[in-house]
């Protein structure tokens, strides 16, 4: 353009056919994406060739006269043609242009310069160069068309064949898929049946737990049973049960079942499941959520133990779910098959789970409803059998409600009458009330609270008060509910107690010396009837015997007495003169009572014997004395002169006596009657005399047991007693001991009559006391007999062995109680030697243990200490001859 200024260029930029492709060139541009604008520059480029020869088409116009129609013709061809096909490819372009560039630069300087003449066929020649270039351009850019167009066409049909390939696998692929949706359109179908089964079934549980709640608890339980019996006859089970642990868990119970029939029922009950061979089974129920086992045959080692319970049981299959509760597994809920099942429905486990969680919570509501029927019948039989009483008062002491105990406690008939009754009325003193309203008020409640109170007959009643104060939201105390404990006779027993205790203690005493005491009063009076015995009749040593052998004789009696009086004594009945009895025992009795007070005594000369035990007949004695003289302590009269007398007849009972008092029978007794002139006995508790613990006697003057005592000798035996009592006018007792036919056994304690002494046979004495030991043997020695001797019963039965007298022994004559062993031990094991040999047992305990062995019914028999020689050598040749 430089070159062709200076000819005319300006007229060029006159024509519409210069201005078009640059118009169209600048249009492109904004349209162009950014790889386009890299095309843009490879087109400038060629652009910028062409305008090189267009220059050179304007300089040979210029020069050789070219109609200017033709150079604007070629030039917009030309611009036109090298835009169009030299645009689609950079680096050809950018190349060939750099250098045709330079060459039409560089050539027209060169013509001018060298003085040349730039002719036609020099710019026709570099035209038609540029024509050739642009001409094999457009064609190089029609072969790549061609070829990028067949190369699409290949790419095309390779795409095909590509896109036919995947159809193929597509179409296998949609093959398989729709054999998977056919066998999953049958699951499905399957599934819908199983869900319909699942809602009709869960229908039924839902329309169950519906019954549940509505049922009552008798109906309960034959709805669990229906229940079991729908889920076994839905899935096809032989057995559905229910089974529950123990609060411990250390068994299983058996709580519902329904089973098919012909099916044979289930264990009840496991014992010992905490035992090691239960271990499998409690830990696959606590492992997992169900228990599902398709064969029982193929269950581990460990398992043998619920194997062999489920093989008794002919099972060969089974489903179980645990049913658990506050974290804890309380039971399960299972079904048993009697044939191998390889699967369960996928809902077994749900189905069950809620069926079990449904029965649990109606047994549960069961025996919650249950326990609170059982407790508000407790509440209610506790209120009305109640033996205490229960009450509602209101401070201003209106009783608004009391139980039965109540009523009879204070006396009333009905409970309308306690309820006009005010509180104050109860009260012993009235201020008594006022300090408790004080305590209860200020604590809220007592406990304990000791209140003495009186019943309508204005009778004393000692009570302990346990009670609260009810408030209202204003704090306002507006009730006391409390229950109240009549302590009126605890407390007369605790004195009786106490009194009772003493006379324990007193016999504990006594009997605890008199083993050792009797022990050396057999040994005394044993020798002095040894020494009395050697001596002559008209021996000065004589009388001084006899005084040993008498005060002996009282040491026993004291010992007895003693005995009696504290109910210590060994009962032995026997045939006694009940005159000699009493002519023996008045200076102790006349000890026992005041010197004001004057004892007779009126013994009828044909009173037969009768048979008893001396102890016991002299506590009956007693007692009733003591009974007289506090009833004439309490006569306020000191001119009265107070007297009891003792009175003894035989007497035939009638059939009219018998008639008029019970208890009695006919035939001949004995009558004792003791009578006093003192105060006399009530009408209305004559009838209560002879209850244990039953005293009119003030606290702490007496135990209650005098006279129940004396009925229960009299009663064991076979007699009667009653009494004649008036206020005011004295009272007697009349005892009726049956007559006894045998004759009393004087020799016993007649220690002068005769013994023989030509016996042969052979004793072996036991005695750990060696001066009655050695008493024994001298005088059974003297008598004839063979004697051994040995300290306790294991020296016995050395002596029976080292001397061979298994065979040779014919009687044991042994203490009770010896160090080593004893002689119950010691009879024993004779008996096991030879069960010929005669055992006579001795002792000075009064509580022996030959009563509380039962010896004496084995055939073995007994001696008390102190014994003389004489009722020994009796008792010794009683028993050898067979005569006892």
């Amino acid at each position: 353009f430089l070159f062709a200024s200076v000819k005319g260029w300006l007229p060029l930029l006159s024509t519409w056919y210069f201005w078009l492709p640059i118009i169209f060139w600048l249009t492109s541009i904004f349209s162009l994406s950014v790889k386009s604008l890299l095309k843009l520059a490879d087109g400038i480029l060629g652009l910028f060739l062409l305008s090189s020869g267009l220059v050179l088409l304007f300089l040979f116009h210029s020069n050789s006269g070219l109609s200017s129609e033709i150079f604007n013709l070629a030039f917009a061809l030309t611009l036109l043609t090298g835009y169009l096909f030299l645009l689609p490819q950079f680096v050809p372009a950018l190349i060939g242009g750099l250098i045709l560039s330079a060459f039409y630069l560089v050539f027209p300087i060169i013509f001018t310069q060298s003085g040349y003449v730039l002719h036609s066929f020099h710019v026709i020649f570099i035209l038609l160069i540029n024509l050739l270039g642009i001409g094999l351009k457009t064609l190089e850019n029609s072969l790549l068309s061609f070829l990028q167009e067949q190369k699409r066409e290949i790419k095309s049909l390779s795409d095909e064949s590509l896109r036919l390939h995947d159809l193929k696998v597509e179409y296998e692929q949609l093959k398989e898929d729709k054999e998977k949706l056919a066998s999953q359109n049958r699951n499905l179908q399957e599934k819908i049946i199983d869900l319909n089964n699942i809602f009709q079934l869960e229908q039924s549980l839902t329309t169950l737990a519906t019954r549940f709640i509505q049922a009552t608890i008798d109906e309960i339980d034959n709805m669990v049973n229906d229940g079991l019996r729908t889920l076994g006859e839905y899935f096809e089970a032989d057995r559905a049960y229910l089974y529950f642990f123990t609060q411990k868990g250390t068994s299983l119970k058996k709580s519902h079942e329904y089973r098919k029939e012909g099916v044979k029922e289930k264990i009840a009950r496991h014992e010992r499941i905490d035992h090691e061979d239960f271990k499998w089974f409690i830990k696959a129920l606590k492992r997992s959520s169900h228990l599902a086992i398709t064969d029982v045959d193929q269950l581990p080692v460990e398992a043998s133990t619920i194997k062999s319970i489920w093989k008794v049981e002919e099972i060969q299959s089974l489903f179980i779910v645990p049913l658990i509760m506050n974290e804890s597994i309380v039971g399960f809920i299972g079904l048993d098959f009697l044939h191998k099942r390889e699967e369960w429905p996928s809902f077994t486990e749900h189905t069950l789970l809620t069926a079990g969680l449904i029965f649990l919570n109606a047994l549960e509501r069961k025996r919650y409803k249950e326990h609170l029927r059982r407790s508000e019948n407790r509440i209610k039989m506790l209120f009305e059998r109640s033996a205490d009483v229960i009450y509602v008062s209101t401070p201003s002491g209106k009783i608004l409600d009391m139980n039965p105990a109540g009523v009879k406690l204070f006396g009333f008939n009905s409970l309308d009458e306690v309820l006009k009754t005010n509180a104050d009325e109860l009260y012993l003193n009235p201020a008594d009330r006022q300090k408790f309203q004080k305590v209860i008020e200020k604590k809220g409640f007592v406990k304990d609270y000791e209140l003495t109170l009186k019943n309508r007959k204005k009778q004393k009643i000692l009570v302990l008060v346990t009670a609260s104060a009810v408030k209202n939201e204003a704090g306002q105390v507006v009730a006391y509910e409390g229950i109240m404990r009549d302590v009126t006779e605890k407390k007369q027993l605790e004195q009786q107690l106490f009194q009772a205790q003493k006379m324990e203690s007193i016999g504990l005493l006594t009997g605890s010396i008199s083993h050792d005491f009797n022990n050396i009063l057999t040994a005394i009076n044993g020798y002095a009837e040894m020494i009395r015995r050697g001596l002559p009749d008209d021996h000065s040593m004589q009388n001084f015997v006899q005084n040993i052998l008498r005060s002996g004789r009282r040491a026993e009696n004291l010992i007895r007495q003693l005995l009696a009086f504290s109910r210590k004594q060994l009962i032995e009945p026997r045939v006694i003169n009940l005159n000699q009895i009493i002519e023996d025992l008045k200076k102790m009795l006349r000890q026992l009572i005041n010197e004001d007070i004057e004892l007779e005594t009126e013994l009828g000369p044909d009173v037969p014997s009768i048979k008893a035990d001396p102890g016991q007949i002299e506590q009956m004695l007693v007692n009733l004395i003591i009974n007289s003289r506090d009833a004439l302590n309490h006569l306020d009269d000191p001119s009265v002169n107070k007297m009891i007398k003792v009175k003894t007849e035989k007497v035939h009972l009638d059939e009219e006596f018998v008639s008029r008092h019970a208890g009695s029978r006919e035939g001949e007794f004995v009558r004792i009657s003791i009578s006093d002139n003192g105060i006399g006995i009530p009408e209305d508790i004559q009838d209560k005399i002879f209850e244990p613990f039953f005293t009119t006697k003030s606290e702490g003057k007496g135990t209650g047991l005098g006279l129940s005592t004396v009925y229960g000798i009299i009663k064991q035996n076979n007699g009667s007693i009653y009494v004649d009592s008036k206020p005011g006018g004295g009272t007697t007792f009349h005892i009726y001991w049956p007559v006894c036919d045998e004759e009393e056994d004087k020799s016993e304690r007649d220690e002068t009559s005769e013994i023989s002494t030509k016996a042969q046979e052979s004793i072996l004495v036991v005695e750990d006391d060696p001066d009655v030991r050695d008493l024994a043997c001298t005088f059974l020695q003297n008598l004839g007999y063979k004697v051994y001797s040995a300290e306790n019963g294991a020296k016995a039965l050395e002596v029976i062995k080292k001397n061979n007298l298994v065979n040779e022994l014919d009687m044991v004559f042994s203490d009770m109680v010896m160090p080593v062993m004893g002689g119950d031990q010691l009879a024993e094991e004779i008996k096991e030697l030879n069960p010929n040999i005669k055992i006579l047992l001795t002792s000075g305990y009064t509580d022996s243990q030959l009563m509380k062995t039962g010896l004496l019914s084995r055939g073995y028999h007994f001696l008390h200490k102190p014994y003389t020689i004489q009722q020994m050598a009796k008792k010794v040749r009683a028993i050898l001859d067979n005569k006892i």
